[in-house]
């Protein structure tokens, strides 16, 4: 059975063992800032590790002593590798592995490039894992309400021997075990599974589902702004998903009509039939066999012309304009 711990009661005994750690985070961005201030506020000793850029001014500001990647992870035996997926493989070669040290524990916030080989670590050093299951502000933000977030954690490497008791003290400093939080035992593996088949299927499906509900709407005569507003413009989307997870999948249906909940429980079924199901098997393969991760590396290497090309696609829709003028009319920032 999975290993979930939801509280510690010796909370103070890792506080006690990690403050004779120097921490490392390499990279100040929405996951690195959330992190490294929730860890400093716990107690710990924490340097930021990252090239000179506005992300490290943000960093000074927040009363961090910054550093250059090389000179923080000579300083540190715990260093956070939060720096984004793709530059990650470069940065650990060039700025990391020359200063690793025989104890040290490199720390992976998601599965991909360690179980893709992308990033490996000498047989000295101890690799764990601790993946968020919370965007980065969000770390933060749960953390300054008392609230704890959900991780999936694995030790893809124990050299020293203490990499439970490392990893279980780190999760308390981020503050996972406060209220609502658990620490989820997973692997490599899995987590980069769960998350590019999430990415690829139901989220990526949402957004195209949404434009094809958008057209065919349009088509029969009802408004642009009307149809927006009804999928996900006026902030129902977001408290339907607050219920799934405080209720749960199906148990939130008896917060809707039973108008609603017959409508769904009716015609849902026709959009996750075999057809649907036989293309997620299909890309879950692709993930565990490497090929979605073989494709995006060739993409990042030849200049991201088609990753480029396909966001340009998205944005010449109609339904953009139409969201654009909607959100500027509502006093919304159109997202960057």
């Amino acid at each position: 059975m999975t290993e979930i711990i939801t509280r510690l009661d010796d909370l103070e005994k890792y506080r006690i063992v990690l403050k004779k750690r120097k921490i490392a985070v390499i990279g100040y961005g929405n996951q690195g800032r959330s992190q490294a201030l929730n860890m400093r506020d716990f107690g710990l000793d924490v340097i930021i590790g990252n090239v000179r850029d506005s992300y490290a001014e943000e960093a000074e500001r927040d009363g961090f002593r910054v550093t250059s990647i090389m000179d923080a992870c000579k300083e540190s035996d715990v260093i956070f590798l939060l720096v984004p997926d793709e530059i990650q493989p470069e940065i650990f070669r060039e700025m990391i592995l020359p200063y690793l040290k025989d104890g040290d524990t490199l720390v992976m916030a998601s599965g991909y490039n360690y179980f893709y080989g992308y990033v490996s670590p000498p047989d000295y050093v101890n690799v764990i894992m601790i993946a968020p299951r919370m965007i980065g502000w969000g770390v933060r933000d749960l953390y300054l309400k008392g609230k704890g977030f959900p991780v999936l954690t694995a030790i893809g490497h124990d050299h020293s021997g203490n990499s439970k008791e490392t990893l279980v003290g780190l999760c308390a400093a981020l503050g996972v075990f406060q209220e609502g939080g658990c620490m989820v035992g997973s692997s490599f593996k899995e987590e980069t599974l769960l998350d590019l088949l999430s990415e690829h299927s139901w989220a990526g499906a949402i957004l195209f589902i949404f434009r094809a509900y958008y057209e065919v709407v349009t088509e029969l005569g009802a408004s642009p702004e009307a149809a927006i507003l009804e999928m996900y413009g006026s902030g129902e989307l977001a408290e339907i998903a607050e219920s799934m997870k405080d209720l749960g999948l199906f148990k939130q249906l008896k917060t809707h009509s039973r108008t609603s909940q017959y409508g769904q429980l009716v015609y849902g079924p026709a959009f996750a039939g075999d057809a649907v199901k036989n293309m997620i098997r299909e890309n879950a393969m692709d993930i565990l066999n490497g090929k979605f991760a073989r494709e995006w590396t060739n993409e990042q290497n030849s200049g991201m012309v088609v990753f480029r090309r396909l966001h340009e696609i998205s944005t010449e829709h109609p339904m953009e304009k139409k969201e654009e003028e909607l959100y500027k009319l509502l006093g919304r920032a159109k997202s960057k």
